[in-house]
C-alpha cells in the first residue's frame, strides 16, 4: 500500500537560477520499514482540487527525486531534487510549487513517512543560487605576456624619444 502526501513552498524571486534544491523533512511512524519515498510534481491546484483526482496527482507525473531504504522514525532526511525538480523550482520563482510524496513500504506493513505529523514537523526546501564567478587571476604565462608587452611598449617609447633627440 502506498501513502501519499504533499508539501507546498513559496519560491522567492531571484535574479539568478538555483543550482540545487534539497527537501529536508522529518519522518514519522516508520515501524516496519524500510520505506521508499518518491517525490512527484503536482499539477493540480491544491487550493481547489479535491478527492481522488488530487490524491492520484500526488503520486503521478514526473519524478523529481527519491530516497530508498528509510527505516528510522523521527529522522531528518534530505531528498536532493533531480534535474526535472530543479527546473520546476526555477520555473516557479516568485510563485508557489507543490510536491507530491509517495511512501512505499517494502513490506506489507502499514507505515507512513508523513503519518501523524503536525505543523511543527520539519519541512524545509533548501535552495542554492548560482554564484557569480570571481574575476580570474592571471596565470604565470599570462603575467609573462603582460610584462613582455609592457617591456616592448617601454622600449618603443625610449626608441622614439632617442630618435627625436638625435634628429
Amino acid at each position: 500500500m502506498d501513502y501519499r502526501s504533499y508539501i507546498s513552498y513559496s519560491i522567492p524571486q531571484s535574479t539568478r537560477a538555483f543550482t540545487s534544491a534539497v527537501i529536508r523533512v522529518n519522518t514519522a511512524d516508520i515501524r516496519n520499514g524500510p520505506n521508499d519515498l518518491t517525490v512527484y510534481d503536482v499539477s493540480s491546484d491544491i487550493a481547489t482540487a479535491t478527492g481522488a483526482d488530487l490524491y492520484a496527482d500526488f503520486g503521478s507525473g514526473t519524478i523529481l527525486g527519491s530516497i530508498t531504504g528509510l527505516s528510522t522514525s523521527n529522522a531528518t532526511i534530505d531528498i536532493t531534487l533531480n534535474a526535472d525538480g530543479l527546473a520546476a523550482v526555477n520555473a516557479a520563482q516568485g510563485s508557489t510549487i507543490s510536491f507530491g510524496f509517495v511512501s512505499s513500504p517494502t513490506t506489507a506493513a502499514s507505515d507512513g513517512v508523513f503519518g501523524a505529523t503536525n505543523g511543527s514537523t520539519l519541512r524545509q526546501l533548501i535552495l542554492t543560487p548560482t554564484v557569480d564567478a570571481p574575476d580570474p587571476v592571471p596565470t604565470m604565462s599570462e603575467w609573462a605576456m603582460i610584462l613582455f608587452g609592457l617591456g616592448l611598449a617601454g622600449g618603443a617609447a625610449v626608441y622614439t624619444q632617442r630618435r627625436r633627440v638625435f634628429a
